[in-house]
């Protein structure tokens, strides 16, 4: 499931924005991810998992086309009898199945080696021909009255399990495209195009200049606190040499989105957003106030670390460049991929048998899933995992460091393509393999909490354990509450558009103030934390988008307090969640199977439970 692209450059950029991240600090020198030569055995064998030979792939990708061509000239009239529109159901299940294991290769060959531009070439254009092939198919679908599935449903029972998504065509039908397609990339590539050419300057120091913000971790975790303090300046700095712009393009885009929205029947562009996440407006807003509401654990917590770094550093003030180092006389932890991976496999065991045994088959190199060893054309990405269901899942990293959030990133993506794996033992449909991204997104951050908890549980000694448990409460105020204010921030923007005809980077700041301070104690007046609406770069680049983080971590720390409330009740369930598929609104499967609501205050209640515990642990360790 891949993530908005960002540049490794820009990553670097985003840390420094943020200015409350944990520095991982100095590692160990010439320490090798993949020792005794084991890196070759981590890159992918899709002769293994797809197409023995290029030209086997080929062949078969030709066949499919004509295949394609052949459905698209579906009889309107063949779908009046049930046993028909069954088989065109099954035909269409069929090729989208194929087009996405021809995609999932050829995308797989590219990234692999980004010299090999044709293979990604190929899997956009066929993605578009099959767009173009459903499309009459699905035009009749629409046009049929309730009435009609009803009568095909008495005849052909197996009909059924297609209601929902033609429900899903009808839903996209009434305002058919994209308002974000329509308005096109403009706003992201001007945003791109004037941060990549901004200087933010040098940071000296003994061992010589520190470039802002390439070198960005060497900077934040400086011992000299001089150093951290004029890297998060410069920082600043350079932002301001182009605050115009930013407010320009994010109003500009806002009042395309909505004027775009509005073409297509929506009240505005957050009304389209949250539609197609199955959420509303009036729902998301009344998530994010809860969670402002619940914010004071959130507040506890930064008091409470701000507290540590004023012992620890031994200084009368903690400044937002204060607590990016790591602590004292520690090195950063670093992993060896089968570290890394035995890690994982141990930190999931509370899932069960059945998930751990598709893990074990995902991680082990030996069936060449993996694709996480340097590489000289090896695509830069962050990590993902690529499949859907019927052909085996992969993940790919463009070179695993051996770092925490190396290991985070391995636990994340590890989630995403084992759920494919058990969707596909349980025969869900492909059409039903992929949901909103909060809900898919959500057991993949529970992999991730599983996995820091682990690491936290099994620390070595006391200082270990205070980094990883710092690590494990910053990945829940991170998604719940700063990301939290954020989506509050963003809708506020796009409401703040469409009654006026001007803002100001100065109104936009005040904003940001504001509503950040309901969640932080990080802002207000007098905050260092200035223009932090610059830091979300999907503000820019995928607008609206973050609500997405802000539900997933919600229902994965959910997840997480119900694991411990009944194990084996839990365990049962929720493996049940992962293998049902997307065939109805993420509500109804939450409530089906985990007995999780949306609007439930129980929900915000179990990840502040969660939290809350974590800080008490916390606070015990600093105290011994």
């Amino acid at each position: 499931m891949t993530r908005p692209a960002v540049s490794r450059g820009v990553w670097a950029l985003l840390f420094l924005l943020i200015g409350a991240c944990k520095a991982e600090g100095p590692s160990p020198a010439n320490f090798d991810p993949f020792p005794s030569g084991s890196a070759a055995r981590y890159h992918f064998d899709l002769a293994r998992n797809f197409y023995k030979t290029p030209e086997l792939e080929a062949s078969e990708r030709r066949l499919l086309v004509a295949g394609l061509e052949r459905f698209q000239q579906v009889s309107v009239g063949t779908l009046n009898n049930a046993d028909s529109l069954l088989a065109a159901f099954r035909a269409q299940d069929s090729l989208y199945l194929d087009v996405t294991r021809h995609g999932a290769y050829l995308d797989s060959k590219y990234f692999a080696d980004t010299r090999n531009t044709d293979a990604s070439e190929a899997a956009e254009e066929l993605r578009l021909r099959a767009g173009e092939s459903f499309a009459p198919f699905e035009s009749v679908l629409v046009s049929k009255p309730n009435t009609f599935f009803t009568r095909m449903e008495g005849t052909q029972p197996a009909l059924r399990q297609y209601r929902f998504a033609v429900e899903t065509l009808r839903r996209d039908a009434v305002h058919p495209g994209s308002s974000r397609a329509d308005v096109g990339s403009k706003g992201r590539d001007r945003f791109y195009t004037t941060l990549n050419g901004t200087d933010f300057g040098f940071v000296e120091t003994p061992a010589g200049s520190l470039k802002v913000p390439q070198d960005w971790s060497a900077i934040a975790s400086n011992p000299d606190r001089r150093v951290r303090r004029e890297g998060y300046l410069l920082n600043q700095k350079g932002l301001t040499k182009n605050l115009d712009v930013y407010t320009d393009i994010l109003v500009s885009t806002a009042k395309s989105l909505n004027k775009a929205a509005q073409r297509r029947g929506y009240t505005d562009y957050p009304e389209e957003s949250y539609s197609d996440r199955l959420l509303n407006r009036d729902q998301v807003t009344s998530f994010l106030e809860s969670i402002a509401a619940a914010s004071e654990v959130n507040k506890r917590i930064e008091s409470t670390l701000i507290d540590h770094y004023r012992r620890i550093l031994d200084v009368d003030t903690v400044h937002v460049w204060d607590i990016t180092v790591s602590e004292p006389g520690m090195d950063a932890p670093r992993f060896t991929i089968t570290e890394a991976t035995q890690a994982v496999l141990e930190a999931t065991k509370p899932l069960g048998e059945t998930y751990t045994r598709e893990l074990a088959k995902l991680l082990d190199p030996a069936n060449g899933r993996m694709d996480v060893a340097p590489g000289p054309n090896k695509a830069q990405r962050q990590g993902f995992s690529t499949g859907l269901v019927g052909f085996p899942s992969l993940f790919y990293q463009g070179a695993f460091g051996g770092y925490v959030d190396d290991v985070v990133t391995l636990a994340h993506e590890s989630g995403h393509a084992v759920q494919n794996m058990l969707m596909t033992s349980n025969g869900v449909l492909p059409r039903y393999a992929m949901g909103p991204g909060y809900f898919t997104e959500s057991f993949a951050v529970f992999c991730e909490i599983l996995v820091l908890d682990h690491l936290y549980k099994t620390a070595p000694d006391k200082a270990h354990k205070i980094f990883y448990l710092q690590q494990l409460i910053n990945q829940g105020p991170d998604g719940m509450f700063r990301q939290g204010w954020e989506s509050l921030l963003e809708q506020q923007l796009f409401d703040r558009v469409g009654t006026e005809t001007t803002l100001t980077a100065d109104e936009i700041e005040a904003m940001t103030q504001s509503t950040a301070s309901r969640f932080s104690v990080w802002f207000g007046p007098q905050s260092e934390r200035k223009l932090m609406w610059l830091q979300p770069t999907q503000f820019f680049t995928w607008p609206l988008y973050r609500i997405n983080y802000v539900y997933s971590r919600v229902l994965a720390l959910r997840y997480f307090d119900l694991l411990h409330e009944n194990p084996p009740q839990f365990r049962d369930r929720y493996l049940g969640l992962l293998m049902n598929g997307y065939d109805a609104p993420p509500d109804t499967l939450l409530q089906r199977f985990v007995d999780v609501r949306l609007q439930d205050p129980a929900l915000i209640d179990g990840a502040v439970h969660v939290l809350d515990s974590w800080l008490k642990e916390l606070e015990a360790l600093y105290a011994s």
